[in-house]
């Protein structure tokens, strides 16, 4: 077939909202990202545990870039890694943590690709301290349709630089990268600060902006709404018995699919009794020695949780709102919870410290994430729509590469400059091949 080669099978997005029956290209040399006819809609695919469709599309055909997995170059006195744009963050993580570096933005998910990375600008465990992923490319190689190759980074085509960083695959294919690692810290103490409810996790949060690891659990249910637990990695000048704790890990990797139970677990039994296991667990004063390698992606423990959503899935709703607000949000969500009585999974929240730019879920302020199961039914998906209309309210700003329910409607009000980042998505895809079920949600 000209030099390539599709099979049909079905792609579901993580949070199994979206499914559909796509090509797909499995291309094991750079010559054959090259060999779909030009008109082809596509969009490069890497591990594939996005929460949302974002590459693949009903229409388009998803390159999948495993193959090219591989770490190019490393320098040990500066730290500069050139990897391939369908290695693992795991592995990548795993290679520089044994070479005592490592890199200090990592998503959950050991799966993610270093391109789906950089595509969704994510961030990680305190990204008021070390920002999103951008802060550590030092450059990247793109391959548009056309066969253009370009390389972008802070020092050279910069305007394609920040428009492909959150620009969830639609400047063109990532093909390689440069990565700038830093030094870990010998070995970390997790510090628990339960707290009563969100307003005080706000406040516990800033006041620890400069911890390697920062994030806090939170109860959803109405009478318990936002207690919960502030965790604190802390760098420690450990004993030579604990630097254990910055080697790498066993690779026990949580899987790119997870099979779900027959059933949902997490009804409203299922809910309270999980949250009172983790409130005994977690949710007491203290502190003790935490491995860097398991800080770093504590979904891979989280293999009976999501299987727990069932085969109706599950939505995140992430909304960062501005420090000045976040307290009038977070009480009136309390009251609204209260009212509703919407089944909620999850909370957690977050410490922000950046810049809002283009696409990217980025800025100065305290982020909650909300996870609630069966989002298709009309009360969750009536809370859910309540929840963005209270965010928005208080100037909230959501993350589009976490919320399947997100409208494009929604996404306008929601991100001043909308118009402006979509044309700048735009011309570098300028006959729209580019394509993915998220950019067509969000008419990106």
């Amino acid at each position: 077939m000209r030099g390539y080669a599709l099979a049909e099978t079905e792609l579901a997005s993580f949070d199994r909202q979206f499914h559909a029956r796509c090509r797909v290209q499995r291309p094991d040399r750079y010559r054959l990202l090259e060999a779909l006819p030009a008109d082809a809609p596509r969009i490069a695919r890497g591990g594939g545990v996005s929460y949302v469709g974002a590459s693949f599309g009903a229409d388009a055909i998803s390159q999948d870039l495993a193959a090219f997995d591989r770490l190019l170059a490393f320098d040990a006195d500066t730290g500069l890694l050139g990897v391939e744009a369908g290695a693992r963050i795991g592995d990548v993580q795993r290679f520089a943590l044994a070479h005592g570096w490592y890199l200090p933005v990592a998503p959950g998910h050991p799966r993610a690709s270093i391109g789906g990375c950089i595509a969704a600008d994510v961030h990680g465990k305190n990204p008021a301290r070390d920002g999103t992923f951008r802060a550590q490319v030092e450059a990247l190689e793109l391959l548009q349709p056309n066969g253009r190759t370009f390389v972008a980074g802070p020092a050279q085509n910069r305007d394609l630089f920040d428009a492909t960083c959150a620009g969830f695959g639609l400047t063109g294919t990532i093909t390689r990268a440069t990565l700038r690692l830093a030094r870990p810290p010998a070995a970390l103490v997790l510090r628990r600060v339960p707290v009563q409810g969100l307003a005080e996790a706000a406040r516990v949060l800033r006041e620890a902006a400069n911890a390697p690891l920062l994030y806090g659990w939170h109860d959803g249910r109405a009478g318990h709404f936002g207690r919960g637990v502030i965790r604190i990695g802390l760098a420690s000048d450990a004993p030579e018995h604990m630097r254990a704790a910055r080697q790498p890990a066993p690779a026990r990797d949580l899987p790119a699919t997870i099979t779900p139970l027959p059933f949902t677990l997490w009804n409203p039994l299922g809910i309270a009794a999980a949250n009172t296991w983790l409130r005994a667990r977690w949710c007491r004063a203290g502190q003790a020695p935490l491995a860097l390698a398991d800080a770093l992606f504590p979904l891979n423990d989280a293999r009976l949780y999501f299987a727990g959503y069932g085969r109706a899935g599950f939505a995140e709703a992430q909304w960062l709102l501005p420090h000045a607000r976040f307290d009038a949000f977070a009480g009136a969500l309390a009251e609204r919870v209260a009212r509703d009585r919407p089944r909620i999974a999850l909370v957690s929240s977050k410490l922000f410290d950046g810049h809002a730019d283009g696409f990217a879920f980025d800025g100065a302020g305290i982020a909650l994430a909300l996870q609630l199961p069966a989002p298709a039914e009309p009360a969750q998906r009536a809370f859910l729509e309540a929840l963005a209309e209270l965010a928005l309210a208080h100037g909230g700003r959501p993350n589009l590469i976490k919320d399947s329910m997100l409208d494009a409607t929604t996404a306008r009000r929601a991100i001043a400059g909308f118009e402006t980042a979509r044309a700048r998505l735009a011309a570098y895809n300028p006959r729209g091949l580019l394509q993915s079920e998220l950019a067509r949600r969000l008419a990106l």
